[in-house]
């Protein structure tokens, strides 16, 4: 077992717990943000006023989105005495290194994305490229879904856990931690593979679950309200905490093991006779 992972379950856990104040605040403000991105999409163009207003509220929506989640990298970092105001002042000079990587990222998933648009096309050549023997035991349904589900693959699993660990280096180095060896000690981490899976059950597939549940007998209009209202809200409490969860655990994979500052040692003091 790698020393630098021991008790890395336990410790990821334990830096989310004694974090209530990020919790909080994640809770708080992506709410927020998403509340007034969508006010923001409904905002009018018809005077320069209103298409000022439009840039402006948009580029602070966008700058407060990367702030935060740039903090949260820097907030889970070994520290002896882990501060929010500190990593909040320490982040936002790191705000456009991680738009960069943000842009990248998602650049990625939607490169990805694409690929499913041609599923048959990939899985038919991938058929026709097997050797004659097997090519009589994959039937084309079969090699369409292989690819469907390798695309779902690279989509939320691959992807995310090759680029990830670079924004968390992102959010601290700034520019450097885009090449930094950091980022990539996750990959080699068996037990960070299957922290990333935890976190993608609890963070997103059961609240897709829980939000496309359609009732299974008639019931009014307030109680299905109710019961939206309620699946909506457990579903994004599980994200919020899902996500911190796996920044924590990024982080602690990355470079976990990095020695923390300590205080200077006092050198010894010579003691001389009273006369």
């Amino acid at each position: 077992m790698n020393p630098r992972m021991q008790g890395f379950e336990r410790d990821t856990m334990m830096a989310v717990v004694n974090s209530k104040r990020v919790w909080l605040l994640h809770l708080a403000v992506n709410a927020l943000l998403m509340v007034g991105f969508f006010y923001w999409m409904r905002i009018p163009e018809e005077s320069g006023l209103q298409f000022v207003l439009t840039v402006v509220s948009g580029l602070l929506i966008a700058f407060v989105t990367l702030w935060l989640h740039s903090a949260t990298f820097a907030y889970f970092r070994p520290a002896p005495v882990p501060s929010l105001k500190a990593s909040l002042r320490r982040s936002a000079a790191c705000v456009p290194a991680f738009l960069l990587w943000s842009v990248i990222f998602g650049l990625g998933l939607w490169l990805i994305g694409q690929l499913g648009n041609y599923d048959e096309q990939i899985g038919g050549g991938g058929r026709h490229a097997l050797p004659g023997f097997l090519r009589r035991m994959v039937t084309p349904r079969s090699a369409f879904s292989a690819t469907s589900w390798l695309v779902g693959l690279l989509y939320f699993f691959f992807w995310p856990i090759l680029f990830l660990p670079v924004g968390a280096e992102v959010a601290v180095k700034n520019f450097r931690g885009f090449y930094t060896v950091a980022a990539f000690r996750p990959l080699r981490e068996l037990r960070f593979w299957i922290v990333y899976f935890v976190c993608f059950i609890i963070g997103a597939y059961v609240p897709y679950k829980l939000v496309w549940m359609t009732p299974t007998k008639p019931t009014t209009l307030n109680q299905q309200t109710w019961s939206l209202v309620l699946r909506l809200g457990v579903s994004y409490v599980l994200l919020v905490t899902a996500w911190l969860v796996l920044c924590a655990a990024i982080v602690r994979a990355s470079d976990g093991g990095a020695e923390l500052p300590s205080e200077p040692a006092l050198e010894p003091v010579a003691l001389t006779p009273v006369p």
